[in-house]
């Protein structure tokens, strides 16, 4: 097989027989974003016949551009897939018909037709990712399928063209003392502060604290650029925008691209794909978001997509290596930088939130289970729960605690993931309840690692937030009323996970409060499961995180 790009002087070749009509064209990796944008240019939508992914967790039938289309295992490549039912899917508008806009079945012998006359042109297989290199990998060791296909192809993106176009401008170009950041998940899934959050912004922060600006230029990649003027002026600082990677003002995308081509250090947190395209003396840096209990969704080896991670210890070390595909001398056991804010809490902040008032503050952090609207993200799973809350899932159960915390002078924050809907809490009436969101740390430019310093105990449940709040040696509760679904629909790295969670098992709506009476009465219950896996779970047990980063990285 080899590997060929879809172009002007190919695309007919690609999309049609000799006689003119469409060819299947059979779609490898799941990425919307990519299969909206091929559709659009290349118009072969009612074309397509279906999408094959590897995560499993992509399954199923999508909506996409007005049509369903069924997005199936891999297990279709190697040709033992019969025929589909003919009202499986709907390829064109509502049209419940395969043949109502022309698009042929499958053949009954397969997935791909052999390699033999008229039948090599009957079908396509195209890659619709940014890792098209590696996608071509994988196919080539799909038993037989060489043996039936002679050419993938692969669709490039706008980003990809203009990446590709500005890595050959920049080829023989030295690189600057430029050091690049970004946080937060693909520009799609865009939420709201996540563009100058987590890991990246604590080292960011830093940087800036300790004159790393007199020698390097840090840039910083974020939504809108504007947002950030509270930096101007400071020598060596600039923000440009993520989107700027496909503008049609040259001038931004010079900007951006300068920055991404020639950066001698790239850090970020979460998304890593725009730099997928780095020189070899470019240094990439995922520092993701912590370590915690459950294990990533899907497997996809990392090795040549950045050349180091951060953990914060041996253990964890053992564990990203496993669960991202990592060579031992890419994972960095220096603590995580956004730890470092838990020993300074803001004071200034804090007091502007406007928070009730009590002698104790119990902070819950519970991981989301219902995503906001227009996400391209899974929900973990769905929920009965009146509140969305775990345990405390009616508001009745919600107001009976509400009445506890007064009586014990107590207040609860409850700060929501920030992908969660606060849609069911958006009209809660509490006296001693707090809610924060996202929006609202957000617009006062407030990290949740710079507030929790201020609290007596934590109440968490599979979340790494509970593992850096160890670093504080306080009293943690864990709910775990729901650990059966969270085994079937993500998993956890530990097993059985219980005995991995330093702190207190909450499983009902009493122990639930138990935890809270306990906290305001000083009574620290499990400090000795917690500090015994304090030191199995922390190398390091100060502030020093951020330091140990740069000096690792010979910055």
């Amino acid at each position: 097989m080899r590997l060929e790009k879809i172009t002007e002087k190919n695309i007919e070749y690609v999309l049609r027989r000799e006689d003119g009509s469409l060819r299947r064209i059979f779609c490898y990796e799941y990425s919307p974003s990519y299969l909206r944008e091929m559709w659009e240019v290349c118009g072969i939508s009612c074309a397509v016949e279906r999408v094959i992914d590897p995560n499993p967790r992509n399954h199923g039938l999508h909506n996409l551009m007005g049509r369903q289309v069924e997005v199936c295992s891999t297990d279709m490549l190697e040709g033992t897939q019969g025929r589909r039912r003919q009202d499986d899917l709907a390829p064109c508008g509502e049209s419940s018909s395969l043949t109502a806009c022309g698009c042929p079945g499958l053949p009954e012998s397969g997935l791909l037709p052999c390699r033999d006359g008229k039948d090599s042109t009957e079908a396509a297989l195209v890659i619709t990712s940014d890792y098209y290199g590696e996608a071509f990998e994988k196919l080539s060791m799909v038993p037989g399928l060489g043996e039936r296909v002679d050419t993938v192809y692969y669709f490039s993106n706008q980003e990809t063209e203009y990446d590709q176009e500005y890595r050959r401008l920049y080829r023989e170009r030295e690189l600057e003392n430029l050091i690049l950041f970004r946080s937060g998940p693909h520009a799609s899934s865009y939420v709201k502060g996540m563009d100058f959050a987590d890991n990246a912004r604590a080292l960011y922060e830093y940087m800036l604290a300790n004159h790393y600006n007199e020698k390097y230029r840090l840039v910083w990649l974020g939504k809108h650029p504007e947002d950030f003027g509270r930096y101007e002026g400071v020598k060596n600082v600039e923000f440009l925008s993520f989107d700027w990677s496909v503008s049609r003002d040259k001038e931004e995308r010079d900007r951006y691209y300068q920055a991404l081509c020639l950066a001698r250090y790239i850090f970020f947190t979460d998304a890593y794909g725009f730099a997928r395209n780095s020189r070899p003396d470019q240094v990439r840096v995922q520092l993701w978001h912590g370590c915690g209990f459950k294990t990533r969704v899907n497997f996809v080896r990392c090795e040549n997509r950045y050349e180091y991670t951060t953990v914060i210890s041996e253990l964890y070390a053992g564990i990203h290596r496993d669960i991202y595909g990592l060579r031992e001398d890419q994972v960095l056991v220096t603590g995580y930088a956004k730890e470092d804010w838990l020993f300074h809490p803001l004071e200034e902040e804090w007091k502007e939130l406007g928070l009730p008032e009590g002698k104790t503050c119990v902070f819950w952090l519970p991981t989301f289970r219902m995503a906001r609207e227009n996400l391209e993200l899974l929900n973990e799973y769905d929920t009965d729960s009146q509140t969305g809350l775990p345990v405390v899932d009616t508001w009745e159960k919600l107001g009976r605690l509400d009445r506890l915390l007064e009586d014990l002078d107590t207040v609860l924050v409850l700060k929501l993931h920030p992908f969660q809907d606060r849609g069911r809490l958006a009209s809660v009436s509490a006296r001693q309840i707090a809610v924060l969101d996202n929006d609202m740390l957000a617009d006062r430019d407030i990290q949740i690692n710079q507030l929790l310093g201020h609290s007596d105990g934590l109440i968490s449940d599979y979340s790494s937030a509970a593992v850096d709040y160890m670093l504080l040696d306080r009293p943690i509760g864990f709910t775990v009323d729901d650990v059966e679904e969270y085994r079937e629909s993500r998993g956890f790295v530990f097993d059985p996970v219980e005995e991995w969670l330093p702190g207190t098992e909450i499983k009902t709506f009493d122990d639930f409060c138990r935890f809270v009476r306990e906290v305001a009465m000083g009574v620290d219950s499990a400090w000795e499961k917690r500090r015994e896996l304090m030191r199995r779970m922390h190398r390091y047990g100060d502030d020093n995180s951020c330091r140990r980063i740069v000096h690792a990285l010979d910055i």
